[in-house]
């Protein structure tokens, strides 16, 4: 059986790039053993690698495009003796491929990442300014061809009434992904919209039934939840992990300015993680969103709440990172004076 892992310092000073402390980490992850392994094909596949993990305690990051900030602040783990799964959501070949040299767990593809990246808000994946899922498709031609190891997963919005979803969601594994997450999701609207689209066959027990014919069709499912009673509906539909969604990050230049404190996050996702372990005690609990931003907001999070295995990256793991990076590189090249004599 291999060692538990130490605890990860780096001699670094924290910068965006850190070359030492990514090598190292590879090194203690065991990533170079990884990569010689072949992409996960099923879903028990993707299960024997996870459970694997958790069970020798190892903590597991990722290194890349869009994950510099959390590799770079080692100081999220210090205190933590469980292992913790960071789950990576991503827009670009470039970044699927970085993260994957980098050693993490799953990579997820939906349509909002090709927002991000073009500068727009996380909810514009939510608007009708694309094919959700069309998108999905389109990204897989980025994606897939460059990852060689690392399970990848799409965003599916369940609630299209479009697309008959079993036949769809075959379609997605015939092209190579192995699970799905329910993205676009309803889950982040409320107020009377919401209760419309409940009423009108475009709600919330859609997506938990595009998660079951996913189970079904022997896909990894893991689905955002909002609440403790959509956490005991996506475990009963046979979610193998749920991911305790606090809301659009509220961070950055595009990020949202409202939200729940990092105090309230705790409450909300220890009671998503004690909902879903009733149905499932073998469920993996993940947290993301809303405050939860950077790496000393993880901490705070995974630090104060039993049972949560780990953080799942969007805007903090591709955009806030992009963002501090290409901000800082620039105002250094404008910081040179020009030589007049």
């Amino acid at each position: 059986m291999d060692p538990p892992a130490q605890n990860i310092t780096s001699s670094s000073s924290g910068g965006l790039f850190a070359p030492f402390f990514i090598r190292s980490q590879i090194k203690n992850l065991k990533a170079e053993k990884r990569l010689n392994m072949p992409r996960p094909t099923t879903r028990e596949e993707v299960l024997a690698r996870l459970v694997k993990t958790v069970a020798q305690g190892w903590i597991i990051v990722g290194a890349g495009a869009g994950t510099y900030t959390i590799a770079c602040q080692p100081e999220i783990y210090e205190g933590i003796e469980r292992a913790r799964l960071t789950h990576y959501l991503l827009g670009t070949g470039l970044s699927a491929k970085s993260v994957e040299n980098g050693g993490c767990d799953l990579i997820l593809v939906y349509n909002s990442g090709r927002f991000r990246m073009a500068g727009r808000g996380s909810l514009a994946g939510l608007m009708p300014y694309s094919d959700a899922n069309q998108v999905v498709v389109e990204m897989a031609a980025e994606v897939l061809p460059v990852v060689k190891n690392t399970p990848v997963l799409a965003g599916v919005c369940g609630t299209d009434p479009f697309r008959e979803m079993r036949t769809f969601l075959s379609e997605l594994k015939r092209i190579g992904f192995v699970g799905v997450q329910n993205f676009p999701t309803v889950g982040l609207i409320d107020g009377q919209f919401r209760q419309n689209l409940e009423e009108t066959e475009m709600g919330y027990d859609r997506e938990v039934e595009m998660i079951k014919i996913a189970h079904e069709l022997n896909l990894f499912t893991t689905p955002y939840v909002f609440t403790p009673d959509d956490a005991i509906a996506m475990a009963q539909a046979g979610a193998d992990m749920v991911v305790a969604h606090a809301g659009l990050t509220t961070s950055g230049d595009i990020g949202a300015r409202s939200g729940r404190s990092l105090e309230d996050c705790v409450k909300f996702v220890q009671d998503i993680r004690d909902a879903a372990h009733q149905i499932n005690p073998e469920i993996l609990v993940l947290c993301h969103g809303g405050p939860i931003a950077r790496p000393s907001d993880a901490e705070f999070v995974l630090s104060r709440t039993k049972g949560v295995h780990g953080f799942f990256g969007a805007s903090s793991m591709e955009r806030l990172p992009v963002e501090i990076a290409i901000k800082e590189n620039a105002a250094e090249f404008k910081r040179l004076r020009v030589r007049l004599e």
